[in-house]
């Protein structure tokens, strides 16, 4: 009678340890989606940020030049763009990091 209480116990304990391992492995998981997502939002409040200095730069060329506007014929666009825009077009360490995992992933 005692063996099969043993094995009883032993087998509860396993379950139990298997618990565990499974919530840390959804832990560690849920941290790393959040990570992504976080180094998603910062990536695309930087290009953002680049956007709206690129435009300041252009008024401030504008007016140190004497309003000649011909830098504003490729500057704006490119500001309005980056500022806009919903597509990664600021290549950097994130933007290689997240295509080297669309490219392991077979989604490209």
């Amino acid at each position: 009678m005692r063996a099969v209480y043993r094995e009883y116990g032993d087998s509860y304990i396993n379950g139990y340890a298997d618990a565990l391992a499974d919530m840390r492995r959804w832990q560690q998981t849920r941290r790393q989606q959040e990570w992504e997502r976080q180094a998603r939002r910062w990536y695309f409040l930087k290009q953002r940020a680049l956007g709206a200095v690129l435009l300041a730069v252009t008024v401030l060329a504008v007016w140190i030049l004497e309003g000649d506007a011909t830098i504003a014929l490729i500057t704006v666009p490119l500001g309005l763009a980056l500022v806009f825009s919903k597509q990664m077009l600021v290549v950097n360490e994130y933007y290689f990091r997240t295509e080297e995992r669309r490219a392991g992933n077979g989604n490209i």
